[in-house]
């Protein structure tokens, strides 16, 4: 209209040229409007060339959350990347509702080797991050962690919480390892979240109210191809009896999972695939309680037929038939198995333990395992038919890989089991498989294990035994 009434005071916009329409779109691309380079392309075919082949107009990505679908958010977010590639790019995201933050941010994460940077709005508050600040002008940016806290976002009025800080880095000045840290009331729904390519994954209970089901994980693992190590800290919260098995999880990188202070490890053992697990680790999973039964009946489900002492007997069947179908479905080359307060039944100890011929480290803190657990180390006699049907009797040892062996506070164990178990082990492994025997063992605090047992053990252990 302005041009029109001073006629040629100023020539029309077709007769500018590109390089200065294109300077002109860029700057209306900042005004905060997300939607402003679509806009400006339907005025004629000239601009519309011009923009979508102009990638400096699609570098500012501005996000507003309110009363937007994800799927309408995925395509802005897929739509601006592409067209300003290969140029970086800023993100402006207005939230309406935090707990969508992980599921918008996991539209960019595939392309975080050109996000520059990110300014995040939510509730009066502002967090800006410099990517380019974190990599340290790193020639390579590699997505490593993730960690997820279970709580109300900004919870604490005096901004203690850190929930400010959503990006944060490490690594080399060659590989610039880029994590975030996320706080959300629940896991995103599965169908909200792009894939996540990070290789390690944090996700922490705060109160029972935070707890998580096994089902709603196991989804979200699924959206984490990636993975590599995984740690799982929960608040000893009984899920109860599912109404229908969780799928089963295939993460085919991992090989460290820790889970801490939960009660649903059945389930999440039961259903996970990972043909590439060395550590598991397992802690404060015992509880004195009754747990629901499971959901279904397993082979193994039975009576412990030994019969021993056990203070927390229902989380000893839960994690011994959860590691129980990890082996089976798995079969991982697990080297380190670490337990702290976290036990199972004899009978599954010994199942356990022949399924494990790479196991190289076996740590156990605060268990209840009796004599028959300990005698399980000891080499026993295999027979065999040769060539010729005859009978052929040969030793082996279960855990023949085992190196470190660390025992803390098992007060049901008799020093004189040990003692016995111990020696007899040596005495055949350093002689038949002296590159596969004890290298190192430490008992500590165990009341029935006295000083004349560490003597005795001594002679045949020599500076191998660590005792206190």
């Amino acid at each position: 209209m302005i041009i029109s009434t001073v006629n040629d005071s100023f020539p029309p916009f077709s007769s500018l040229p590109p390089e200065l329409l294109i300077e002109i779109f860029s700057t209306c691309s900042l005004t905060g409007d997300w939607h402003i380079p679509l806009t400006l392309s339907r005025v004629c075919c000239l601009w519309r060339d011009l923009i979508i082949s102009s990638p400096c107009i699609w570098q500012s990505i501005v996000v507003l959350d309110s009363r937007r679908t994800m799927s309408s958010i995925r395509a802005q977010a897929e739509l601006w990347v592409a067209r300003s590639s290969p140029l970086p790019f800023n993100v402006v995201l207005k939230l309406a509702d935090f707990e969508r933050l992980l599921p918008i941010m996991s539209c960019f994460l595939p392309n975080l080797a050109r996000w520059m940077r990110c300014t995040i709005t939510y509730d009066g508050r502002i967090i800006e991050t410099s990517l380019s600040d974190l990599t340290l002008s790193s020639p390579r940016r590699v997505m490593h962690h993730l960690d997820i806290l279970l709580k109300t976002p900004f919870e604490d009025a005096a901004g203690d919480d850190e929930d400010d800080i959503i990006f944060f880095s490490c690594g080399s000045a060659a590989y610039r390892h880029i994590s975030m840290k996320v706080a959300t009331t629940k896991l995103p729904h599965v169908e909200m979240v792009n894939p996540l390519l990070f290789t390690s994954l944090d996700i922490s209970e705060s109160t029972f109210e935070y707890s998580v089901r096994s089902p709603d994980l196991l989804r979200f693992l699924a959206h984490c191809p990636n993975l590599e190590h995984l740690y799982f800290h929960g608040w000893s919260n009984n899920e109860g009896t599912l109404d229908a098995p969780p799928p089963v999880i295939a993460l085919p990188r991992l090989h460290t999972l820790l889970l801490d202070e939960i009660c649903n490890q059945r389930s999440i053992l039961s259903h996970l695939y990972l043909p590439a697990l060395r550590e598991l680790r397992l802690r404060h999973i015992n509880v004195d309680y009754p747990l629901e039964p499971y959901h279904v009946s397993e082979e193994g489900d039975s009576d412990d037929e030994f019969h021993d002492f056990s203070q927390s007997p229902h989380s000893d069947l839960h994690t011994g038939m959860g590691i129980r179908k990890l082996l089976s479905r798995s079969r991982p080359p697990l080297e380190i198995l670490d337990m702290d307060l976290s036990d199972m039944r004899t009978k599954d100890f010994r199942w356990v333990f022949d399924k494990l011929p790479d196991l190289k480290q076996f740590s156990i803190v605060g268990s209840d395992m009796s004599d028959s657990v300990v005698t399980l180390f000891v080499p026993f006699a295999i027979r065999d038919v040769d060539e010729q049907d005859q009978d052929q009797e040969r030793m082996s040892v279960r855990l023949p890989q085992l190196s470190v062996l660390k025992m803390y506070s098992c007060q049901q164990l008799s020093g004189d089991a040990m003692v016995k178990a111990l020696s007899a082990r040596v005495h055949y492994t350093d002689r038949a498989t002296p590159d596969a025997t004890l290298a190192t063992v430490v008992i500590s605090n165990c009341n029935n294990f006295t000083a004349s047992h560490a003597q005795e053990l001594s002679w045949d252990l020599h500076d191998r035994l660590h005792t206190s």
